[in-house]
């Protein structure tokens, strides 16, 4: 009968496996992790604690059970406590009475409020890199936990250890690509005092209207880059080593005419961001086809451009200085007189739903 047991939680665990695979954030596959280590091990609770950069201490990610959100809270010093001990040993420890072992120091459960009586915890680790530690509280019933238990954590946690390590990679990933998005729009904006926060501001009321426009996903994001980034040809303007990539496209050599065909240039080969670049070349066209650089007319357009240009005429509107009740006013007006002209009705249409400033 064990071995069918075993058979069938393999199964189960390579199931669960693919399925942490699809998942992309942290904290959602830690959650969907811990709630397969209580089904597998028939335990009340199960926690995640995760290294921090020092190496030093375990942080709980993820913790179930009824002191779940306290328990998230805390952090165990490798070393002290199971989760420290197992930390610092790399094994795999029961403890059914945790009364009867020294190495339970119970803090946890004083700051808690848990009632712990019986842990499984395992090192979570890739290759010889340490990761964190499982673990599996309070099994149900009277029977303690077991080795088997133990092997079907361990197989569990070996896989789902190098997805815990891939989806923390790519958190990473996103917040070093928010990071320089800001450190950029910082270089866009120069230092001028009247363009402060403008980037920011733009993208801000630009994802409002996309998203009542029904964005989502990968369209919300190219909303959200391309109208924090819409200005970033200004820091080429004078660059020579892309003026002439551009300078046939357009008569003026003004930086209003230069930045969108620039920072179009500039994003248009950056794999993350080349899906924005029709955005930025044509958030200034105007409905009518009265703008630059191509004169489109109307759906020719791009939809994130024709948003993006409005959120921006309407932020030049706080740039003058006007605040308060003028400036709902004038942005408006700005936003009604320009309707079928500058902007897209529909577009202005949902700007004047949404916008509350």
């Amino acid at each position: 009968m064990a071995d069918n047991d075993n058979t069938r939680n393999e199964s189960e665990i390579f199931e669960m496996a693919r399925n942490f695979a699809s998942i992309k954030d942290v904290d959602a596959l830690l959650s969907q992790i811990s709630r397969a280590v209580e089904k597998l091990t028939s335990s009340e609770a199960a926690s995640i604690l995760l290294l921090d950069e020092t190496g030093e201490k375990l942080v709980f990610r993820i913790a179930t059970g009824e002191k779940g959100a306290m328990v998230k809270k805390l952090f165990v010093p490798v070393g002290k406590g199971v989760a420290g001990w197992v930390a610092q040993n790399a094994e795999a420890v029961i403890i059914n009475d945790v009364d009867k072992d020294t190495r339970f120091t119970g803090q946890i459960d004083k700051s808690s409020g848990f009632s712990t009586r019986s842990i499984l915890a395992i090192p979570m680790k890739v290759g010889d890199q340490l990761i964190g530690v499982c673990e599996a509280l309070n099994k149900t019933g009277n029977a303690g936990y077991t080795k088997d238990d133990q092997a079907t954590l361990e197989n569990l946690a070996s896989l789902a250890a190098a997805t815990i390590n891939n989806a923390k990679f790519a958190e990473d990933h996103r917040n070093f690509f928010t990071h320089m998005l800001e450190i950029i729009t910082m270089a866009i904006e120069g230092g001028d005092n009247r363009l402060t926060g403008h980037c920011g501001r733009v993208a801000e009321l630009a994802c409002r209207v996309g998203r009542q426009m029904g964005f989502e996903g990968d369209s919300y994001r190219q909303i959200y880059y391309s109208a924090l980034l819409h200005d970033l040809g200004m820091i080429a303007v004078n660059d020579l080593r892309y003026l002439p990539k551009v300078v046939t496209r357009t008569m003026e050599r003004t930086p209003d005419k230069l930045h969108p065909l620039l920072g179009a240039e500039l994003v248009k080969n950056i794999k993350l961001l080349s899906n924005i670049a029709p955005i930025i070349l044509h958030h200034h066209e105007f409905f009518d086809g009265s703008g630059h650089p191509d004169g489109l007319v109307g759906g020719d357009i791009p939809l994130g451009a024709r948003i993006v240009g409005l959120a921006e005429q309407i932020d030049e509107i706080y740039m003058r200085g006007l605040i308060g009740e003028q400036f709902v006013q004038e942005a408006i007006k700005v936003a009604q007189d320009g309707s079928g002209t500058k902007f897209d009705p529909e577009v202005v249409k949902v700007f004047l739903a949404v916008y509350q400033p």
